[in-house]
């Protein structure tokens, strides 16, 4: 009888001590406190010196004398810089395979084709980035639509923080097609669809009239483009030239969409239209191009972010994964601010910004009561290249530590001394 008892107690013992070393492996907390040396809260003031306060992974309060209740577990950050985790409006990397082909597929969802175990998605955690908007490529008329995710979690329904969220509509023409034949091919589907529209609005109004049952639903390959009409979804149009501009506005206002213009290099050159019409913009990420002067034959450096602030136009930037300098989004900041803009500008543009061009501004892009403690721990400015990101934290947990990370170690290391054989002769 002893000796059962003494097994189930030390059955137990083991029990609560797993239990322990399991909280402390990886908790996450009911209520959290970050005592941080500056806060960068993107909607307000820097905050020196402050506290960030967190329960559920919601901000309850952000200040420099913020009460820190006696059961909240507190990270000491003095030595770091917190702000909102940076977000991508528009990104075509981390998809296993992107359609390219087939020009008008409006009812393909990147959510069925997004890799999770794509480097990709750990490079942008590397970097800082919280959140991004996979949108099909820009060689197709209607590519498909978006999915907003964060570039964390083994599947893509851990990742995902929108699944329905934008509509490709690329005014790039494909193949042998002139750019007059594009815009026709897309007048002829709207036509065709509101056609459609009205067809089956006749049968659903003749059901009724005849008092019979109508259990008819829209064709599911037609229904983004409906949600697209009704508003449900953003047009996220690509504009590759300066000449697209009028288009994809006349677009905007012809059909009232949701819009949102995603620029090739030289669409700076529209600016005064863009302005016009207020849309927000996505720029391209070259950021810097040089044109030559048809009066002095002399080359012009266009400094394309400042061309669009001077102009009051509000944008996102975005990142090229084949550039070194500008795959990063503190980077594309940081070059903007080198030539000119104002700094919180530049910092929207890669938080507050982006988040709402992707509809989560709710949730994420700046520090905020309310919103999601979804954060990087800099250790530094955010736009000096000597500043690491030293953690990341999704809805308060900490998913990146940069010294639990193992790759970024290896590349870091120092190469072994170079064994020189001696001369033997």
């Amino acid at each position: 009888m002893k000796s059962r008892f003494y097994t189930a107690l030390v059955a137990m013992l083991l029990i609560v001590f797993v239990m322990s070393a399991l909280g402390y492996a990886g908790p996450v907390r009911k209520k959290l406190a970050i005592q941080a040396g500056k806060i960068i809260t993107i909607s307000g003031a820097d905050l020196k010196n402050g506290v960030i306060l967190i329960e559920d992974g919601i901000i309850k309060a952000v200040g420099t004398d913020v009460e820190i209740p006696w059961d909240t577990f507190v990270i000491e950050a003095e030595d770091k810089v917190i702000m909102p985790g940076f977000v991508l409006a528009h990104t075509s990397s981390g998809l296993d395979r992107a359609n390219e082909n087939v020009p008008e597929v409006p009812f393909l969802s990147t959510f069925d084709s997004i890799d999770p175990i794509s480097s990709y998605f750990e490079d942008s955690l590397r970097d800082g980035v919280v959140a991004m908007l996979v949108l099909p490529g820009n060689n197709t008329l209607l590519g498909g639509t978006g999915t907003v995710v964060r570039p964390h979690g083994r599947t893509v329904e851990a990742m995902l923080i929108k699944r329905y969220t934008g509509l490709k509509i690329s005014l790039r023409p494909t193949r042998n097609t002139s750019r007059m034949g594009h815009m026709q091919r897309f007048r002829r589907y709207i036509s065709d669809l509101k056609d459609y529209l009205e067809e089956y609005e006749q049968r659903k109004a003749d059901a009724k009239e005849e008092k019979k049952p109508f259990d008819e639903e829209i064709d599911t390959r037609k229904q983004p483009m409906v949600d697209l009409l009704d508003e449900k979804l953003t047009a996220f149009i690509y504009c590759d030239r300066a000449a697209d501009i009028p288009k994809a506005i006349e677009i905007h206002k012809t059909h009232e969409f949701d819009t949102v213009l995603v620029l090739g290099s030289d669409c700076y050159k529209a600016v005064g239209l863009i302005a016009k019409s207020k849309l927000p913009v996505i720029l391209p990420p070259q950021l810097i191009v040089w044109e030559t002067n048809e009066e002095t034959n002399e080359e012009e450096m266009k400094i394309i972010p400042m061309i669009f602030h001077k102009a009051g136009v509000k944008f996102a930037l975005q990142t090229d994964t084949s550039q070194y300098g500008s795959r990063y989004l503190w980077y594309q900041a940081a070059t903007a601010v080198k030539h000119g803009m104002k700094r919180t500008e530049a910092l929207k543009s890669i938080t507050l910004y982006p988040a709402k061009f992707i509809g989560v501004d709710d949730r994420l892009g700046s520090i905020a009561v309310g919103k999601e403690a979804t954060l990087v721990f800099l250790t530094g400015d955010p736009l000096d290249a000597q500043t690491w990101v030293d953690q990341v934290m999704i809805a308060g947990e900490i998913v990146y530590e940069k010294a639990e990370d193992e790759r970024l170690k290896k590349l870091l290391e120092k190469p072994d001394e170079i064994q020189v054989p001696e001369d033997t002769d």
